[in-house]
C-alpha cells in the first residue's frame, strides 16, 4: 500500500501482483512487463509514465482486461480477474470501466449525443433515459450546445470531450486513459486535463492515465514510472 492509501485508509480498486507479459518475437521473447506490483486506490488520479517501449500501454491494457498476461494477478475490487470468464470480463469493462484513447474512436455518422448514449443503449437502458443521461454528461463536459453535431463538425478538443463523456456516461468506477492529450495542442490539452481533474475531484472518479508528457503527469496525485517493463519509481505529488 502506498503512503497515501495507508494514511487515508482508502479502498483498493486495483491490485497488481508480480505481473508479467511476454510476447514471442521469432526465436526470442519480448518481456513487456517484468514482475510489476502496485495498488490503485479509490479516488486517485494516477499517471503511468516512462519512455517509449517501457510497457506503459501494455500495463494499462492488462489491468483493464483488454489484454491477457502470462504470470501474476490483477484484482479489480478484490476479485482476481483471471478467475472470471470472458463474458464476465466484458460485462466488467462495460459497466465499471471507462476508456479514452489518443484517437477519439467516435462513430462519424452519429452526432455527439448519439455517440455518448450508445454505451447505455448497448447496456439495455431505455432510449429516453439514455438520451437524457448523454445530454447531462455532454453538459458536464461543456458541450451541450454541440450535442447534435457530428465529429467532423467538432474541433479535436471537442471530440476528445465527447469521447470522455462517452467513457463516463455509465458512471464507471475507473477511467483508463491512454495518452488522452497526445493529439492536442498545449492549450487544448490543458482544458482536457482540467476536465479530468474536475471529474476526479467532484465525482471521486478513479483515473489511471498513460502519458509521456511531464506536464500531464505532474497534475496527477501519484506518478508510477516504468522502464524496460519494470516499475522503477513511485512519486506522490
Amino acid at each position: 500500500m502506498t503512503l497515501r492509501g495507508a494514511v487515508r485508509g482508502m479502498k483498493e480498486v486495483l491490485g497488481v501482483e508480480e505481473l508479467w507479459r511476454i510476447y514471442p518475437m521469432g526465436d526470442s521473447q519480448v518481456k513487456a512487463l517484468r514482475g510489476v506490483s502496485l495498488s490503485i486506490f479509490e479516488g486517485e488520479m494516477v499517471a503511468i509514465t516512462g519512455p517509449s517501449g517501457s510497457g506503459k500501454t501494455t500495463l494499462l491494457n492488462c489491468i483493464s482486461t483488454l489484454d491477457s498476461y502470462d504470470r501474476g494477478s490483477v484484482r479489480f475490487e478484490g476479485v482476481d480477474i483471471s478467475t472470471i470468464g470472458e463474458a464476465e470480463r466484458t460485462r466488467l469493462r462495460g459497466h465499471k470501466m471507462g476508456f479514452i484513447f489518443q484517437q477519439y474512436h467516435l462513430l462519424p455518422v452519429l452526432t455527439a449525443i448519439e455517440n455518448v448514449e450508445l454505451p447505455l443503449l448497448l447496456m439495455g437502458v431505455p432510449h429516453k433515459e439514455a438520451r437524457q443521461s448523454a445530454l447531462d454528461t455532454l453538459k458536464l463536459m461543456g458541450l451541450k450546445s454541440r450535442a447534435n453535431h457530428r465529429p467532423s463538425e467538432l474541433s479535436g478538443g471537442q471530440q476528445q470531450r465527447v469521447a470522455i463523456a462517452r467513457a463516463i456516461v455509465h458512471e464507471p468506477r475507473v477511467l483508463f486513459a491512454d495518452e488522452p492529450t497526445g493529439n492536442l495542442d498545449s492549450v487544448t490539452s490543458g482544458s482536457i486535463l482540467a476536465a479530468l481533474e474536475e471529474l476526479n475531484r467532484a465525482k471521486g472518479l478513479t483515473i489511471i492515465l498513460v502519458t509521456h508528457d511531464e506536464g500531464v503527469s505532474s497534475r496527477c496525485g501519484r506518478i508510477l514510472s516504468l522502464a524496460d517493463g519494470c516499475l522503477v519509481g513511485q512519486e506522490e505529488e
